[in-house]
Order: C-alpha cells, then sequence, then structure tokens
C-alpha cells in the first residue's frame, strides 16, 4: 500500500495530530485572520449576510447579560435556542473585561468567535489525521479553515460557528475512539453531544455517524447497542434542558410566535416555504458548493429595513466568471474527479462504514434545512463542513494521482485567496 493511501486508523495523538508547529500556525494564524475579518465586516457593514443575525448577538456585548435576558427581547430569543452560546459569552466577557481598557467590548466578542473558530481548525485537523497522512490531514485542514462558512461565522457575532466546531470536535473525537470504544470514550463523546444540543438542537443528527459506523462494523451486538441507546438519549435530556433554563432565565411569552419555542419555530418556518425541483436545485448548490467557496464578489437581494445583507444567485456558472473562482472551481473539479481514479489498493482501506455514517449524517440534516429553512442555507451548514470535506478527502487519498498534496495545497490557497477577495470586497445589491 502506497504511503499516500489512506490506512486503517492508526495511532495519532487527538490533541498534536501534526507537528506542534504546524498545528499552532495554523490556528494562531486561522484566529488572527479571523479577527481581522471582524474588523473589516463591520467596517464594511456586511455582518447580516445570509440571514446572519448579527444584531441580536452583539447585545451580548452590553454585559450584565443573564441579568437582562427577560427585558431584552434579542437576548431573550438568542437564549430559548442557543443557551451555550450566552454562558459562554458571558464568561469570556467577565474573564477579558480587564482589556477592555484598550478593546471595546464588541471587539473582544467577536475575538472569541475567532478563537472557537480556530478551535475547530484544531479538531478538523485532528480529524483528517486518524484517515489521512499527516501532510494531507494539515493541508485540509486549512481547506476546512478557509471555507467561506466557517470564516465567515468565525468573524462575526453569531452561534453557528459554536455550532460547527462543537461538531467538528465531536467528529474528531469519534474517530479516535471508534476503534478502541470505551465507556470513557462513549462520556466525553456524550458530553460533546450534549454540550453541542444546547447550543442547537439539531446536532442530534450527529449520532447517526457512531450508529451506522458502529452497526455496520460490529452488527447488532448488545454491548455495542446499549452503549448507542445510551448515547442517543442524550439528545432527548438537551432538549429537556434547554426547557429548563428557558423556563428558569427567560419570560414566558415572546413578540413573535416564530420564536416562542423550538416546534413553534420549526411549523412556522415550513408554513412560509415554497418547495419545487428549482427550490431544491437552488439549496443545493449554495448548501453543497456557494458554503465552501464563494461564486463572485456580489452578492443580491440586500434590504436594509429587514437587516437582510444579501446572499448569491444560486447559478454555478458564476465560478466561471471571473478568474480566481474560475481557478478555484477547476481545481475543486479535479480533485473529486480523482475520487473515482482509485488504485487497485484501495479496496483495503477500511473506512466504508464511517464515510456511510458520515454522508447519513449529510443527507438527513441536509434533507431538514431543506424543509425548514432553505433560504438561510449558509447559516446552518458550517456545522457540514467537516463531513463533506472527509467525504472528498478519504477517496482522493487513495486515487491515482500524482503530487496528492500540491493539489490540495494549491486548492487550499486558490480557496483563501478567492474567499479573502470576497469578504474583503463584497458589494451587496438589492432587490
Amino acid at each position: 500500500m502506497s504511503p499516500n493511501h489512506p490506512t486503517p486508523a492508526r495511532a495519532v495523538s487527538a490533541f498534536l495530530p501534526v507537528h506542534p508547529l504546524v498545528l499552532l500556525l495554523c490556528c494562531a494564524g486561522g484566529f488572527a485572520v479571523y479577527w481581522y475579518t471582524s474588523l473589516v465586516i463591520v467596517a464594511r457593514d456586511s455582518s447580516t449576510m445570509f440571514g446572519a443575525d448579527t444584531w441580536f448577538y452583539t447585545e451580548l456585548a452590553d454585559g450584565n447579560i443573564i441579568a437582562r435576558l427577560r427585558s431584552n427581547y434579542y437576548l431573550d430569543r438568542i437564549f430559548r435556542f442557543h443557551p451555550l452560546t450566552v454562558f459562554l459569552a458571558a464568561g469570556w466577557l467577565k474573564l477579558f473585561a480587564p482589556l477592555t481598557a484598550w478593546l471595546a467590548p464588541e471587539q473582544l466578542l467577536r475575538a472569541m468567535f475567532a478563537a472557537i473558530g480556530a478551535l475547530g481548525t484544531w479538531a478538523a485537523i485532528s480529524a483528517f489525521a486518524v484517515l489521512l497522512p499527516r501532510v494531507q490531514a494539515a493541508l485540509w485542514g486549512l481547506v476546512y479553515a478557509a471555507s467561506l462558512n466557517i470564516w465567515y461565522f468565525s468573524s462575526i457575532e453569531e452561534s453557528k460557528i459554536i455550532s460547527a466546531t462543537l461538531a467538528t470536535i465531536y467528529l474528531a473525537a469519534w474517530l479516535h475512539l471508534r476503534e478502541n470504544a470505551s465507556r470513557r470514550g462513549w462520556l466525553f463523546l456524550s458530553a460533546i453531544l450534549l454540550l453541542a444540543c444546547v447550543n442547537e438542537i439539531v446536532a442530534a443528527f450527529m449520532v447517526a455517524v457512531p450508529a451506522i459506523d458502529t452497526l455496520l462494523r460490529k452488527g447488532w451486538r448488545w454491548r455495542e447497542l446499549r452503549w448507542l441507546f445510551a448515547h442517543a438519549l442524550v439528545a432527548p435530556l438537551a432538549y429537556l434542558l434547554i426547557e429548563l433554563l428557558t423556563f428558569t432565565f427567560t419570560s414566558r411569552t415572546t413578540p413573535h410566535a416564530e420564536g416562542a419555542n423550538h416546534l413553534d419555530t420549526l411549523l412556522w418556518y415550513i408554513a412560509q416555504n415554497s418547495f419545487s425541483l428549482e427550490s431544491l436545485h437552488a439549496f443545493a448548490v449554495r448548501w453543497l458548493f456557494f458554503s465552501v467557496a464563494a461564486p463572485e464578489t456580489n452578492i443580491y437581494f440586500a434590504n436594509p429595513a429587514i437587516q437582510y445583507g444579501g446572499d448569491f444567485y444560486p447559478a454555478l456558472w458564476l465560478y466561471f466568471v471571473n478568474p480566481l473562482p474560475a481557478a478555484t472551481a477547476l481545481l475543486a473539479v479535479v480533485i473529486f474527479a480523482a475520487c473515482f481514479w482509485r488504485e487497485r489498493q484501495a479496496g483495503r482501506a477500511t473506512f466504508l462504514p464511517i464515510l456511510l455514517g458520515l454522508a447519513a449524517y449529510a443527507l438527513v440534516r441536509g434533507a431538514f434545512f431543506f424543509f425548514f429553512i432553505p433560504k438561510e442555507y449558509l447559516l446552518y451548514s458550517p456545522s457540514m463542513t467537516l463531513a463533506h470535506l472527509i467525504l472528498i478527502a478519504v477517496p482522493f487519498a487513495g486515487s491515482r494521482l500524482a503530487a496528492k498534496p500540491f493539489v490540495i495545497a494549491a486548492f487550499a490557497a486558490a480557496l483563501a485567496a478567492n474567499n479573502a477577495l470576497f469578504l474583503w470586497t463584497v458589494k451587496a445589491y438589492g432587490l
């Protein structure tokens, strides 16, 4: 088996999956870029693109968060659906309060989201390192960090990067535990799932990954199933915890029915949607492609009256209007095509069960958000970024294409340049 070929899980440190200096450069560099981008986004007034509710989260910077939950609708709304984000922000601002002598509270708040985004890059590299040679793992980690949805939500005040980072940590933890799962391992995985569900209840879909992976590898063994069953019970436990926190800290009523509770929100949004082949195409293009690479530097449909910053037209041909998006798209096509040019030894890889688990997770979460709120695809896509990239990275590692690290590096560089150009120069056009 060639050294570039994916091999069965090997001993990889979860905390130091690649050389410490490489890891430091990737994560510290990511934090610096994300935090700098937050300044650019504020200066360009582009923090509400793709349906982001940043003005809700900016209220966190005013301090005294928990005491203001009952009197501030924005904080009340965030807490009902993302209580972990509120607690993290309250703790972060308290911890770094002395720095307000030099930095505005809003800048400190954005630094928290940038730091959480950088932590997600660390977890992504750790996940890739289980499945791929270390060089490729680091490079795919850079692709993860440079993806549009990860970069954007690490640079604004929004809960979605917290959800994404918890999802990435969860998947990385499972990849490290899957061959030698233990009681301690399941407890750690369950703790991550609990935090993820408390921050965003739909994180419960992640249970599909260990469930399908375990069933395909070990069959219907009671010893394995009992841990899966206990692990799955974390999701309803998290929901009860959210309801308890909501009852304890927020008002009994809310001015908007759409934001009263999870069920009301789900039904309210589904009632607003129209479903057709056209809407399915628009969602798929944006969910799978635009979430990773911006197709152009313009966005449309902006409406300042409702604080909506705009979105892309759902057309793949936009990638080929300008050179940089075209180069990024062509490199992505090369990587995707190479996945089908397999080495004969590729059949020896043992990663099919985990890939099927990730594919099931991707399909279930994608289908849910298509029916729930397809127009806000980018808001909910960050939690899928690692899964989508693994589904490409593992087959690509087993391809016959030469110089795979150079191809990944070129794609990562083109992606970073393309998305930087978009985030730092974006122009919004109205309806």
